[in-house]
């Protein structure tokens, strides 16, 4: 564990004084319910259900596949959405067009359970005490899960080990493959089998990577961000590109499933819970963040999901009252990647506007070539 957050903490660019610990206040919610826009599979049930019954407020959960679907679903329903879970670089977005809450700490008391080492990354540095007399010194979001992206295969299918994003394009795999429906993932993806960077924003550069995808096209079986283990588990796909913990549900359910971090470098990205600026239920938002703080909820969402998680406590909690799932969860290259894995990981960082919309457009033709 320790030798993961050093890790972390070399990814993130830490800013500022430490957050303050305050004495938390209890503001009484005042509304009967509660609009969240999440990834899908992504938040419990039984989460859920236990807001609602400790608080009776009710939960409108709709969700999403990409930052992309969140981003614009905020735009075309101005109003609507009372906690998103935005990934670092969507909240850098949204913190630099003034369209999150700014947040008390002190209505989040729960905050103290994460790890020091995810409270000030460097899309939302901020929070605490400013050095600097007339700083603003706001924070906008609280870590929810992390994680890596990488490369599940089935070992009594692929006869020669998977280490490299381009071992993709081998030919015995094509027709055996599932991909990640994320634009900025899988065009990062083919830059870095290129030798680019993965944030690449030269067009020339961004079109090799359009047409090595189209080359991979053919072989792709499906493309799905929601839940690309289920094609290697019914035996549809060999190979999949897939977020750790859906990896590691699919090497919970089939041991011969082995998930690879690529030796270019593994995808990170660290996913947020935030409050859109025109929240209509805040205080609603605020309570939510706050229950699933508590390390029993915190617990519950990685023992549905089993991504990374920044809530230490949780991970107490569960070592003592659930030792069989905590001793597997360490020990899983998925949940817990270690430190040589992380420092060659690459975020996805934001981009000019034109370099966007290229992504997404070369995305478009990879999968219209099908």
């Amino acid at each position: 564990m320790h030798k993961r957050l050093l890790a972390i903490s070399l990814l993130f660019v830490v800013v500022g004084g430490a957050l303050v610990a305050c004495a938390p206040k209890t503001p009484e919610i005042t509304s009967t319910e509660m609009n969240l826009y999440g990834f899908t599979e992504y938040v419990p049930e039984e989460v859920i259900a236990g807001f609602e019954k400790q608080t009776g407020v009710k939960v409108n959960y709709e969700t999403y596949s990409s930052n992309e679907e969140m981003l614009a679903g905020l735009k075309d329903k101005p109003g609507k959405y009372d906690l998103i879970l935005p990934s670092d670089y969507a909240v850098e977005q949204l913190i630099n067009q003034n369209a999150l809450l700014a947040l008390d700490l002190e209505t989040i008391p729960n905050y103290t359970n994460i790890d020091s080492a995810f409270l000030h990354p460097y899309f939302d540095p901020r929070g605490g005490n400013s050095r600097r007399p007339g700083v603003k010194n706001d924070k906008f979001s609280l870590p929810y899960l992390w994680g890596t992206t990488g490369i599940v295969y089935d070992s009594t299918k692929v006869s020669e080990p998977i280490t490299s994003w381009s071992d993709l394009w081998r030919p015995e795999l094509a027709g055996h493959i599932v991909v990640l429906d994320d634009a900025r993932e899988m065009m990062g993806i083919a830059l870095l089998s290129l030798g680019y960077n993965k944030n690449e924003t030269d067009p020339k550069r961004l079109a090799a990577a359009r047409d090595t995808l189209i080359e991979l096209a053919p072989g792709i079986v499906a493309f799905d961000a929601d839940a690309p283990e289920d094609y290697l588990l019914s035996g549809d796909a060999w190979v999949g590109v897939m977020y750790n913990g859906n990896a590691a549900l699919a090497e919970i359910a089939n041991p011969n499933l082995v998930y690879v971090l690529p030796e270019e470098g593994a995808g990170i990205w660290f996913d947020n819970m935030a409050i859109p600026a025109d929240a209509p239920h805040a205080d609603a938002a605020i309570a939510f963040m706050n229950y699933v703080l508590e390390p029993a909820n915190a617990a519950l969402i990685i023992q549905a999901y089993p991504y990374s998680t920044p809530n230490a406590a949780a991970l107490d909690y569960l070592r003592e009252n659930n030792a069989a799932f905590y001793d597997g969860y360490i020990a899983s290259l998925a949940s817990n990647p270690p430190q040589d894995a992380l420092l060659g990981a690459t975020l996805v960082k934001n981009l000019n506007p034109t370099a966007a919309q290229l992504y997404e457009e070369y995305w478009l033709a990879v999968k219209s070539s099908r």
